[in-house]
């Protein structure tokens, strides 16, 4: 049997079979233009809750290596960070609204439908932000409401302007995924 870990669009319309029968038993991440898509899981490993979302996450990638210097940074500011979670109206934690806009960055992800949609079925994106398996994305409203505050306070867009300048930029220029 052929081994998948990692097939493209066009492999997946022409081996659909094969890579499905790999898929029971092992995850097959799918990609799409170049960025991850969905996976390819079995229903057993799907069903099964024991799993935790990042043990879908290969070790190596890209994110898995900038999210301990984002969260390094976050951590720095956390007294910024709780003090924006104080806010009246905001439904998700501000920590995670940076990290969701990241992501929207890193991936250039166009507008906030696309980044909703990228949460819902994106495991990926999921374990960045911190969402599990079975754990439901908030609402669309929610999300751009909770967004739009957050990038209309300076203190926050500060805050993003740091971490690319000093996670992004000099990290992504040595990861083939971004660069």
């Amino acid at each position: 049997m052929e081994r998948y870990s990692k097939v493209g669009m066009q492999e997946l319309d022409q081996r659909l079979s094969k890579i499905v029968e790999a898929a029971r038993k092992r995850p097959v991440s799918v990609y799409r233009y170049g960025a991850p898509w969905v996976w390819i899981v079995s229903q057993d490993d799907w069903q099964g809750a024991r799993k935790d979302v990042a043990s879908y996450i290969p070790p190596g990638h890209s994110l898995v290596l900038l999210r301990p210097q984002i969260e390094a940074l976050l951590d720095e500011h956390h007294e910024l960070l709780r003090g924006l979670g104080a806010e009246p109206g905001l439904s998700v934690a501000p920590q995670t609204l940076v990290q969701i806009l990241l992501l929207q960055l890193l991936y250039s992800v166009p507008g906030e439908q696309q980044l909703y949609e990228q949460l819902n079925y994106n495991l990926l994106f999921r374990w960045f932000v911190g969402l599990d398996l079975n754990q439901k994305v908030w609402g669309f409203n929610v999300l751009s409401h909770d967004l739009g505050a957050l990038l209309n306070n300076p203190d926050a867009v500060q805050l993003i302007h740091k971490i690319i300048g000093e996670v992004f930029c000099g990290a992504l220029l040595h990861m083939p995924e971004f660069s």
